[in-house]
This record gives structure tokens, sequence and C-alpha cells, in this order.
């Protein structure tokens, strides 16, 4: 089972980006989602190399949407790993952390 650790930053970003998405998430929509968070424009290559790894290992379903055109969409597995992960930062969030000489914010 792959966990949120496993895969590379960009990976965890596209899962993002395919929840993000409002419509049909297909590859040029994801890549404009990402383009407008990285400093530098995204490789169609890499684009397409970690959908095809995503998908790969079950986080992302891959349904042709024409002849040029697939579109993205997150697996139970995917959504349950993104869900996981937001569950962790949320909840140390929610967790007081100690200041320097010993108070609390």
């Amino acid at each position: 089972m792959t966990t949120y650790y496993d895969l590379t930053g960009f990976q965890r970003d596209l899962l993002e980006a395919i929840a993000a998405v409002d419509d049909e998430p297909y590859g040029l929509a994801l890549k404009d989602y990402l383009d407008e968070r990285y400093a530098d424009p995204i490789n169609h290559s890499r684009l397409y190399q970690n959908l095809t790894q995503l998908a790969d290992q079950n986080l992302v379903n891959r349904k042709e949407l024409d002849a040029r055109t697939n579109v993205y969409t997150l697996t139970d597995a995917g959504r349950h790993l993104l869900q996981r992960h937001a569950d962790t930062l949320a909840s140390l969030c929610d967790q007081p952390r100690p200041v320097v000489g010993g108070g609390r914010q």
C-alpha cells in the first residue's frame, strides 16, 4: 500500500490538483493549476509520466475523453490518502505548541 510519504512532492501536488480542479481534470487543466503554484512551468513529460505512475499505484483513474485527452480522477485509495494527510495536518494545527521560556501560545 502506498503511503503519502512514498510519493514525490510533485505527485502529492498532482493528487491535490486532481481534487481541486472543478471541471473534469484533464492533463492541461492540471498543468494550469500547477503552473499557478510553481515558479517554473511544468514540463508535459514530467506531468504525464507522474500521472501514469499514480495510475499504476491505483491512486488515480485515467479515462479517455477523446483520442487525445484523458480525464484523471482520484480512486478511493487516492482520496483516502489525501483525506488522511489533511486530517493529520488539521490535528497538528489544533495542538498547542510550547513557547520559548516555557509559556504556551
